[in-house]
């Protein structure tokens, strides 16, 4: 079987127990059967995420180099490339500081989670998803990208996008209006907003 249709089935695979996971039908079950205990349940999550995704993620480191290459920049744009792909890191760092690491893997409840309260300052002031827009420029900005390079960057990116949408509707069920006011400020990937802000006052 070709390794790009191996990598994308092992991929949905991965796709389909996260995202089963993180449906709120599940989470209610596993709140009732869990009880007390159901607060591990984000880490729980980021501890199956890792077996589930290795099976593609083992795929790609092995087989990356043998498919065809697509493309290879030139010289003059590995600046650029470069300067990207350290914007997109150091946003999702950024993002993932703000939002507290211990409570980004699971294993705690910060302010956010229990009072519901909504950030928008920071890197949540710069895009709506800055994880994503971060990890997705990473991903993007690779030297040289094989076939399997941009398939694996194509899906995930996909995901990710999908994701956001959905994320989306149950911010706006839990935040209303405030939700929907900060939808209006903050762009969702492209800090184009942002950017206009910077140049409107300088």
């Amino acid at each position: 079987m070709d390794v790009l249709i191996i990598f994308v089935l092992y991929f949905l695979i991965f796709a389909a127990i996260h995202s089963l996971l993180a449906t709120d039908h599940i989470k209610s079950k596993a709140e009732r059967l869990l009880k007390e205990k159901f607060r591990f349940y984000r880490l729980l999550y980021t501890v199956v995420s890792f077996p589930t995704f290795a099976p593609a993620f083992l795929v790609w480191l092995k087989y990356t180099a043998l498919t065809p290459l697509v493309y290879r920049i030139p010289d003059w744009l590995y600046p650029v490339f470069l300067l990207v792909r350290l914007l997109g890191i150091g946003l999702f760092v950024y993002a993932v500081f703000q939002t507290d690491i211990l409570d980004f893997i699971g294993l705690k409840k910060t302010r956010r989670e229990t009072e519901s309260e909504l950030i928008t300052g920071g890197a949540y002031g710069i895009v709506r998803h800055p994880m994503y827009t971060g990890g997705i420029a990473a991903l993007f900005t690779k030297m040289e990208m094989s076939q399997l390079d941009l398939t694996a960057a194509s899906l995930v990116s996909i995901y990710l996008v999908i994701g956001a949408f959905i994320e989306e509707k149950r911010l706006v069920l839990t935040f209303g209006d405030e939700y929907r006011r900060y939808r209006q400020r903050v762009s969702m990937f492209v800090p184009i907003k942002w950017i206009m802000g910077l140049k409107l006052h300088p």
